[in-house]
């Protein structure tokens, strides 16, 4: 199987939450947490926790003392992580088993609230239709329908993989668990929207930082960081592909709890 950017920090946070408490683990995220804002002048035993881990095609085969894209959100994503978890017996990860439908024409992310669904016509063509669900049921109706129209011998395509029902939470939908439990949401609201509105991957990344510090200070809120990993990762890829990502965030961040949203439901 091959591996993503989900399972590789899966796998690495799954070895630490193993032995929370012993004092390697201890140290491990100590010198994480150290590392930040460091400019690659880190001690050994991250560069050891991070290429021990990483496959071959996520490593910097140049070997020119720059780091990949992979190696970067792989790595930043620990660093959040190392923040979330300090003072805390108990990981701060929210353990999911990932699934994002993506059966050539079509994909299917959960944002925690509602089902995003992207489809294409052909292997060839870019995602451009998309529409939101609420119900798992009327998406699966949906996808079975959509599904009679697919290329049957298309290598990308996997009929089977539409009937799953297991999707990932991200960011905006862990942080709107938390911020329905407040009484004044200004504060998180400006922060969140600062950080949605940031145009560089370091201004986003700082953001992100600074927000994992108010939840981290004030609950026990879990954080998918694979999930994390992954969405940073599109987050350094095209300009399309950060609009995106910044529209699915806001549109989990600003869920109403209490109440039925309208969608463009089938």
């Amino acid at each position: 199987m091959e591996e993503t950017i989900y399972s590789v920090t899966a796998g690495i946070i799954k070895s630490l939450d193993s032995d929370l408490e012993s004092s390697y683990t201890k140290s491990i995220l100590a010198e994480l947490r150290n590392s930040i804002n460091r400019d690659n002048d880190y001690s050994g035993i991250v560069w050891q926790l991070l290429f021990d881990k990483l496959p071959k095609d996520f490593l910097n085969n140049h070997r020119d003392g720059n780091l990949t894209k992979e190696e970067s959100v792989i790595l930043n994503t620990l660093q959040l992580y190392s923040v979330h978890q300090q003072g805390k017996n108990e990981s701060v990860n929210l353990e999911e088993k990932e699934y994002v439908n993506d059966a050539g024409h079509f994909c299917v992310q959960y944002d925690g609230h509602n089902y995003h669904l992207d489809m294409k016509k052909s292997s060839d063509d870019q995602f451009t239709n998309h529409r939101v669900f609420q119900d798992a049921s009327k998406l699966s109706k949906y996808v079975e329908e959509w599904a009679s129209n697919f290329d049957k011998h298309s290598p990308n395509f996997d009929k089977s993989s539409s009937n799953e029902k297991k999707y990932t939470i991200n960011f905006g939908g862990s942080l709107s668990n938390y911020r329905a439990r407040l009484n004044d949401k200004t504060a998180l609201d400006r922060r969140f929207n600062t950080m949605m509105a940031a145009s560089t991957y370091e201004e986003f990344l700082n953001n992100l930082r600074h927000i994992i510090k108010i939840v981290k200070s004030k609950s026990t809120v879990q954080i998918n960081y694979p999930k994390l990993a992954k969405d940073l990762y599109e987050f350094m890829g095209s300009e399309k592909d950060r609009e995106k990502l910044q529209l699915i965030w806001s549109q989990s961040y600003y869920f109403k709890h209490n109440t039925g949203e309208n969608s463009n439901e089938k």
